[in-house]
């Protein structure tokens, strides 16, 4: 048993090491790829569902003081679409659905660095109460806004591997 732990060790050590040899950068932590979205600013629409994607955007990033000099500008489209129908012809099950465009400006620039569009969706019931069914809307605006903020930073981490193409 003891020979085998050891083998696998030293197997974790070496491919640890091969990895590093060979240009491997991880994407997020300290001094992985990802570190510079901390200095991303960003700006959103004046609606409700812009800011929210505006905060997880923040938070996802790190972002909330940033000073770099790239802006991510982000347009934000929600629909939301009844899919489950009752026996008496009432929808009790709808489908938010959230479309994001979003492009990267450096400072002073004209034409977008790089830019994306992320799609995500959640859904939800309806319950009999009003006030039941306002929150269960937003519940799911909110998950599906965090979900496209998660893709949208996934997307930013990806492009800043080619930074030094911008």
């Amino acid at each position: 048993m003891r020979p085998l732990r050891l083998a696998a060790t030293a197997f974790a050590f070496l491919l640890t090491a091969g990895l590093s040899a060979c240009g491997f950068t991880p994407m997020y932590g300290t001094n992985g790829v990802a570190a510079g979205l901390s200095d991303i600013r960003v700006e959103t629409g004046r609606e409700r569902v812009d800011y929210r994607l505006q905060e997880a955007l923040l938070d996802g990033m790190g972002a909330r003081s940033a000073d770099g000099p790239y802006t991510l500008r982000a347009t934000t489209t929600v629909t939301s679409t009844p899919f489950g129908v009752g026996a008496d012809a009432i929808a009790s099950r709808y489908a938010v659905s959230v479309r994001v465009r979003w492009q990267l400006y450096r400072e002073g620039g004209l034409d977008p660095v790089t830019s994306g569009v992320v799609n995500s969706s959640a859904s939800y019931d309806v319950p009999a109460g009003v006030y039941g069914a306002l929150t269960s809307e937003t519940d799911a605006e909110d998950r599906a806004l965090n979900l496209a903020a998660d893709r949208i930073i996934t997307q930013l981490a990806r492009a800043m591997q080619d930074r030094d193409t911008w």
